[in-house]
């Protein structure tokens, strides 16, 4: 897994109303910035590359909003693929979709267990669906 470490900086949560009827959820990742990065390990440092993300929840009708924002470490599978994708970015603002993939997945998997915590004490809709049981009429 390319994704070493996670550094959350900020987290924000706030309930604005109360909920009527059906409330849909959007979940917006976003990459900031994106730079040279040094990991210390026991065996010496790692170059890597630092990437500050911000990571919204939308709720509509605004019943609550979320905002996490941080920064992961990513370590591409090959050493040359770094000066590629800090070139990317200085050029076009923009990351390759498969490392945009990547970060994005591990920050949810991340995140996701506190921000569902704090949903249920906040009494807020979850930010992702649970799992439902449905019962099948007889035939």
């Amino acid at each position: 897994m390319p994704v070493l470490g996670i550094n959350i900086t900020k987290i924000q949560i706030e309930k604005k109303g109360g909920v009527i009827g059906r409330v849909e959820v959007n979940l917006s990742p976003q990459i900031k910035e994106v730079r040279l990065g040094e990991l210390r390990m026991p065996t010496g440092k790692v170059n890597g590359i630092e990437i500050l993300f911000e990571y919204r929840i939308n709720y509509r009708p605004e019943v609550a909003s979320a905002v996490v924002e941080g920064m992961v470490f990513y370590l591409p599978p090959q050493k040359e693929q770094i000066d590629g994708i800090l070139d990317l970015w200085e050029k076009e603002k923009k990351v390759r979709p498969e490392v945009f993939a990547e970060v994005v997945n591990f920050i949810t998997n991340e995140i996701s267990p506190f921000l569902m915590i704090a949903a249920k004490d906040m009494k807020i809709p979850y930010h992702i669906p649970l799992p439902r049981v449905a019962l099948k009429p007889r035939e």
